[in-house]
């Protein structure tokens, strides 16, 4: 009975292994050689002042919560990650309702292009663009409540590089 219940699990195990799964990173294919990445400060073609660095320590962080590459100065890096702010637009998503001209709402668009190239050959590996959207409710301060919608933007972006780059998608 117990010699028949071993040879089953073993004949399960064996089925399931063929099954196409596997522990680890499942990193692109083009990134089998890469293992460090260095993560310059960000570009800004913006009017958004003081956002580079936020968003490179915000994207930093992910690459490391992430754990599928480490961060390192660029001179130790297999490849470097330049990403430039392209976009930053607020527009109106809901109105008050006794005053049109009135804003209750907004939508704040990110967009950043990314682009990671081979640190020793200058060749590009990988580019891309990722667009986020974060709404915003106006509670009386813009300035204030502008300023945690981007935060919360540069969040989502920093997740969206990094599972552009760690997952290929």
């Amino acid at each position: 009975m117990r010699i028949s219940a071993v040879l089953l699990a073993c004949i399960a195990f064996a089925a399931l292994t063929g099954c196409g799964y596997r522990l680890g990173a499942a990193k692109p294919a083009i990134l089998q050689n890469v293992t460090k990445i260095a993560i310059p400060t960000f570009k800004n073609k913006t009017f958004q002042p003081n956002v580079e660095v936020l968003m490179a320590d915000t994207t930093i962080k992910q690459f490391q919560q992430d754990g599928t590459y480490e961060i390192v100065p660029d001179d130790r890096a297999d490849a470097v990650l330049y990403c430039t702010l392209e976009e930053v637009d607020q527009t109106q998503a809901r109105a008050v309702l006794s005053n049109v001209l009135a804003t209750k709402q907004f939508n704040l668009r990110l967009r950043v292009q990314y682009e990671l190239v081979d640190r020793v050959t200058g060749a590009k590996i990988l580019a891309g663009s990722v667009t986020t959207n974060a709404p915003f409710f106006t509670n009386g301060d813009l300035q204030v409540d502008e300023q945690q919608a981007i935060v919360t933007a540069i969040q989502k972006v920093a997740v969206d590089i990094c599972g552009a780059v760690s997952e290929g998608f």
